[in-house]
């Protein structure tokens, strides 16, 4: 009983002490104004107590990125749009945020190199100046696309547990596009069976 007990204490204080896996995940909406796109969001969640201080998606400037095959890229008089800085210029050029492919934060935040952005990839890093007020969850890349192709990312986050110390978790994450015609589709089709339940 005593040798069980030992195991399950022991079990239970390495379980504990080992630190859980980045969890990535998207939702998606229809894109502003455009008909037949939808834009998601990729969102990265840390363990409780800790903060997600930054992103690589350059690596050595060919295998790190976010990929796809039509990434929806709007460039307001002419502003590069990788991260949000210039989203206050979308409104006033007739477009809307949500029509771009951007990394969801301000570069004048923390530290951006290596910017890129075209109809296939996005890509930079980022270390933020502002590690108080992180997360252990970020909102960190927004898409915009129409097509059914594959979108995958590939890059890494950087990970500031309780104690101060950075750690890198790799993401290597994929997902195919849904038309938006199919989406909407999917909300008729759930919104008229509750409308049957409710009249029958």
């Amino acid at each position: 009983m005593l040798r069980s007990i030992l195991s399950l204490t022991i079990a239970a204080a390495l379980a504990a002490s080992s630190q859980a896996a980045l969890i990535v995940s998207h939702t998606s909406v229809p894109t502003t104004g455009i008909a037949g796109m939808n834009t998601y969001t990729v969102t990265a969640s840390a363990d409780a107590g800790e903060k997600i201080i930054g992103f690589d998606f350059v690596g050595n400037g060919t295998n790190f990125g976010v990929f796809g095959s039509a990434l929806n890229q709007v460039n307001p008089f002419g502003q590069a749009t990788v991260y949000a800085d210039s989203n206050g210029l979308f409104v006033p050029a007739g477009a809307d945020v949500t029509q771009d492919t951007q990394f969801k934060v301000l570069s004048s935040t923390g530290i951006a190199i290596q910017s890129s952005e075209s109809a296939a990839a996005l890509k930079s890093a980022f270390n933020t100046n502002t590690v108080a007020t992180a997360s252990n969850v970020l909102a960190f890349v927004q898409i915009a696309t129409s097509t059914p192709s594959t979108v995958h990312l590939l890059g890494t986050l950087t990970v500031q547990d309780a104690q101060g110390v950075n750690r890198l978790e790799a993401v290597d994450y994929t997902f195919v596009p849904e038309p938006a015609t199919m989406s909407l589709l999917g909300l008729a089709l759930v919104g008229g069976l509750g409308f049957r339940r409710r009249t029958a």
